[in-house]
């Protein structure tokens, strides 16, 4: 039996033109190139959730770590509207999305994916950096002063 949840995930299916497998009528599993992304059906919420965990939180400068992810929560400004997460030990740090099922259609559904994958590979790569500032030292002049551009809202990342 085919219901919301199950439509979209096959709208996603098409896109990337495989099969994606759900389980336990509620979970589905997909890596995508550096990311993995894990959907979940909150029948209870009428929600989707999108999880992807990005890289391990550094073992200093944590403060410094901590206030850069807090500061692109800032109506959430840097994030496109997901929220960057910790797990219960602090030992990783995710990018989490939930989207109620009403807002979702099979056809905005696979671009909705495609844009959190894209913010969640930019955050991969910030929370990578940061983990190489805290272990290389301050970094000076040009090097310091050269932002990483944020990902393209159309790139095709499948």
């Amino acid at each position: 039996m085919e219901n919301a949840f199950t439509g979209l995930i096959q709208a996603l299916s098409a896109t990337l033109q495989t099969k994606l497998e759900i389980r336990d009528n509620s979970t589905v599993h997909v890596n995508f190139d550096n990311i993995a992304l894990l959907i979940e059906h909150l029948p209870d919420a009428e929600q989707l959730l999108l999880i992807a965990p990005l890289a391990d939180v550094p073992r200093a400068g944590r403060e410094a770590f901590y206030r850069e992810l807090l500061q692109a929560q800032y109506a959430f400004a840097k994030t496109s509207g997901a929220t960057l997460a910790l797990d219960d030990n602090e030992r990783f740090v995710s990018l989490q999305i939930a989207p109620s099922l009403h807002a979702l259609t099979t056809e905005n559904f696979p671009a909705l994916v495609e844009n959190f994958l894209n913010m969640a590979e930019h955050w991969r790569r910030q929370c990578l950096a940061a983990a190489e500032r805290e272990t290389a030292g301050p970094r000076t002049g040009a090097e310091a002063a050269a932002p990483e551009a944020m990902p393209e809202a159309n790139m095709i990342r499948i």
